[in-house]
Order: C-alpha cells, then structure tokens, then sequence
C-alpha cells in the first residue's frame, strides 16, 4: 500500500437517541477523534433523515483530517437490519462522501452486530443490547449471526428504555384514573411539568415525546425503592432474558457460554443488577459481564477490516 495516500477509518454507533462517532488515521499521525450526534433509527426517522445525521457528523470529522483521500467507514445503525437497507444507504453514503474526489468504501450492518463485534472480536458469543430499542445477537462456532428481538417499538423492544418509560408512563395515568399511587407521579409532574391529564395526552400525541426521556426517572424511582417502578424493571427484564432463552434454545450449544451486555441501559446500575441476577440465575456456568469496549470500537473494527480487503494485507486487525 502506498503509504502516501491518507487512510481515515471512521466508526460509527447509531442508536435511536444519538450517534457517536470515532474517526482514526490508519497510520496514525494525531489522536483519534470522538464525537457525538443526534440519533437516527433508520425505521423510525426515514432514509433521508439518517444518510442526513450520517453525513453532518462524518463531515465534521473530516474536518480534522483534510488531508483524507481514503475513506473506509462501517457504520452500524439501529433499525437496519435488512440487507437491502443496508446496501442501499451504503451506496447512498459512498455517493455523498465521494463527491470531492475521495476514494470511499462503506459498510452497514446493525447496531447489534458492531457491539458484538467489539465485545468478541469475531469470536463466538451473545450479546444483549438494551438502548432506545433492544435486540440479542449471537455469532455460533461456525461464524453465523443470528437474531432475536430487534423488532421496534411498535412490535417488540422488550427490555427497552422506550418500554420501561412506556410501561411507567402507564403507571403514572393509572394513578391519575385511581389506580395504585406511584411517585412517578410527582416526578413526571417535577421533570416535566406533566401533572395534567390533558397535557400529557397531548404532549405524547401532539408533540410526539420521545418517551425514552422518561426511562431514566423510572430507573431513578425504581433505584430508590418504589414498588411500580420496581416491578416494572423486572418484568421488562424478565421479557429480555426470556428472549434470550429462546435465541439460546434455537442455537443448542453452537455458541461459546459467554454474553456481553451492551447498551445505554446497562449505565444503569439497577437495570444492570436486575439483568444479571436473572440472567445468572438461568446460565449459572456462563460468564456475563457488561461489555468494556464501546460499540463504536467494533465499528472501527469493521472499517480497518473494510479497507484490508480493498487495498491489501498490510491493514491488519
């Protein structure tokens, strides 16, 4: 490889709430750049929408490295689980990119498959991703991806900060209509000035909240002891383990005993506690931690692997 031409591979990590970013020359002459956009999950804000998000944060990393003439860019996106999105909106980005003359080659793939990639390294095991969204993914023995989740939040999303904000938003109008109190009440009514019926159907409705902001205070009530919130975490828990169970039940032991978790939820620290009790509790001789290496790290992996197989052998992992 002529080691004149400038190489920049670029990572990113697209989720529902934002997009981070982590840009790295491939002989690295300055640090690696890190930064952070808005989220685009490619089902709920459209085609235009994310190639849109995608090319504002990817050219305002090119803006440290000018010198850039090859671009090799794995970018993993929630909600992209389809072949033909994902070669579509990889054309649609090498288009973009390439118009100033750059040498550019693009890789989609889900969201999912950059942290398990970045938890295993291409080795085989299971990684849980509970976000915005939640989906399970598991690489066998033999190299094969499979799937379970990743259905969205109309259809799935099980374990989900939208279903956890969801289910405590619920909570809070059942209280409103007389059912069981809950200080997700008083919380909904301090965090958001949400203490009237008609405002919350409107701020929902009309304005379309993301509901996913809610999920931290249902996190923070649970954390502090109240029961509804407390409930509501395990059983949203409990419906993510049980879809490990089948995802493990369909695989019949082609996949190393090891799972990382993975996600904005696993910041939480009784969202966590709750997923590994359970987990350990049902896979007692497997080894399940929360993954250390971010997502977008496997990403950047994908892109150095991306640009191996276009210029030579001497792009090594």
């Amino acid at each position: 490889m002529d080691h004149s031409v400038q190489s920049l591979l670029i990572g990113l990590d697209v989720g529902g709430s934002s997009t981070e970013l982590l840009a790295v020359e491939h002989h690295p002459q300055r640090s690696p750049v890190r930064l952070v956009g808005p989220g685009a999950n490619l089902q709920r804000v459209g085609f235009e929408q994310t190639v849109a998000v995608l090319q504002e944060v990817i050219e305002r990393a090119l803006r440290h490295f000018p010198e850039a003439s090859v671009l090799s860019v794995c970018a993993g996106i929630a909600g992209c689980g389809r072949p033909k999105d994902q070669e579509l909106l990889a054309r649609r980005l090498q288009q973009v990119l390439g118009d100033g003359g750059r040498s550019v080659q693009v890789r989609v793939v889900h969201d999912a498959e950059i942290a398990l990639e970045a938890a295993f390294k291409g080795d085989s095991g299971v990684v849980v991703v509970a976000g915005t969204g939640s989906v399970i993914l598991a690489r066998t023995r033999q190299g094969q991806i499979e799937v379970v989740g990743g259905w969205g939040y109309l259809l799935g999303d099980e374990g989900s900060g939208f279903a956890i904000a969801r289910a405590g938003l619920q909570a809070v109008t059942h209280a409103m209509d007389g059912g069981p109190p809950t200080r997700l009440r008083e919380l909904l009514a301090e965090r958001f000035l949400l203490s009237e019926r008609d405002a919350l159907i409107h701020r929902v409705y009309q304005e379309h909240w993301p509901l996913q902001e809610f999920a931290p205070v249902v996190l923070e009530a649970a954390r502090d002891g109240d029961p509804i919130a407390q409930q509501i975490v395990e059983d949203q828990v409990a419906r993510l383990v049980e879809q490990v169970s089948w995802l493990l039940g369909r695989l019949k032991g082609e996949v190393a005993p090891r799972m990382a978790l993975a996600g904005g939820l696993m910041n939480e620290p009784f969202y966590v506690s709750c997923l590994r009790e359970q987990l350990v509790r049902r896979w007692p001789g497997w080894s399940i931690e929360v993954q250390q290496q971010r997502p977008v790290e496997g990403a950047l992996r994908l892109a150095r692997r991306l640009l191996k197989a276009n210029v030579g052998s001497e792009c090594d992992d």
